[in-house]
């Protein structure tokens, strides 16, 4: 086996414990070294115990089924250290907490991806990281890659529908070759990662903004809602 052929390790570390987060784990498992992440509450000891011995179940939009395994799933931030890749698959809210968490362990040249990244992620990262934000490759997402739910929780997921494209912006810009075929590495042929120029466009455009105000606002308006408490 020549030099070109050598086997090249990757592990990637995502965070969550939502829809989001165990569909990107079990897709990412099927390939790679992949750790689940998650710092809220006991959800990781929850999600592992869930899962047991068993695979997780994706089924995905084409009809197939994918049954991986993560190779772990914990709340120890220290994994960070093993990471080539850390994909966030959490509220922005929740950014700062991991950002803040990992920077004892993250390693140089680590690709960190924010799916999605409304709220100035960049700018959180540098901020959370302080002299090793230089290092690393900040990538932030105008979206989630898909619509998907889980359907038995920790061990069963379905991908109801997949984007064609999704714009990402990458801090520095030199770094985007990287951090594109890394991730596009990851996501599969769809959807195509699409070059945005900078990170405070995807924060200030993002269209989830604009239309999940509007969402909220016809499920609960004076029409639909009549002002009473619901069961659930």
């Amino acid at each position: 086996m020549g030099d070109e052929e050598k086997q090249n390790p990757f592990t990637v570390i995502v965070c969550g414990g939502g829809n989001a987060a165990q569909v990107a784990t079990a897709m990412y498992a099927a390939r790679y070294n992949t750790i689940a992440v998650s710092l809220f509450a006991d959800e990781a000891a929850r999600w592992k115990e869930a899962l047991g011995d068993a695979d997780y179940e994706l089924t995905l939009d084409t009809g197939k089924v994918i049954k991986s395994k993560p190779d772990d799933i914990t709340n120890d931030p220290s994994v960070a250290a093993k990471a080539d890749a850390i994909v966030l698959a959490v509220p922005s809210f929740a950014h700062g907490q991991y950002f803040e968490a990992f920077e004892p362990y993250i390693k140089p040249d680590t690709v960190v991806a924010c799916m999605p990244a409304r709220s100035g992620g960049d700018l959180l990262l540098a901020s959370k990281l302080g002299p090793k934000a230089d290092d690393v490759t900040f990538v932030g997402f105008e979206t989630l890659p898909w619509a998907c739910r889980f359907t038995d929780w920790g061990k069963k997921a379905t991908i109801l529908g997949t984007k064609g494209s999704i714009l990402a912006a990458v801090t520095p810009p030199a770094k985007t070759p990287k951090a594109f075929s890394t991730l596009q590495g990851l996501l599969g042929v769809f959807p195509n990662c699409t070059y945005s120029p900078n990170n405070l466009g995807v924060s200030l455009r993002n269209p989830g903004a604009v239309i999940h105000p509007g969402v909220m606002y016809g499920r609960w308006c004076p029409e639909k809602w009549d002002g009473n408490p619901v069961d659930e």
